[in-house]
């Protein structure tokens, strides 16, 4: 059970890291990472590759645990 916080956590953070932080941080979210990829681009391609990921390994445990 414990993990599934931790997961969900994960999620959340990167989530109102996109929402609240494009708004209010525009010049930090701006910063370029790799070539034309921004940190906001990173953080929304991390929430859209993370969140199916961990969805995954939280089933793929929970079916274990059934077994």
């Amino acid at each position: 059970m414990q993990r599934q916080w931790v997961y969900t956590g994960i999620i959340l953070f990167l989530f109102l890291m996109l929402v609240f932080g494009i708004p209010l941080f525009p010049n930090f979210m701006a910063i370029e990472i790799l070539g034309p990829m921004n940190l906001g681009m990173s953080v929304f391609l991390l929430l859209h590759i993370l969140t199916p990921v961990l969805a995954f390994r939280y089933l793929q445990k929970l079916r274990e645990e059934k077994i």
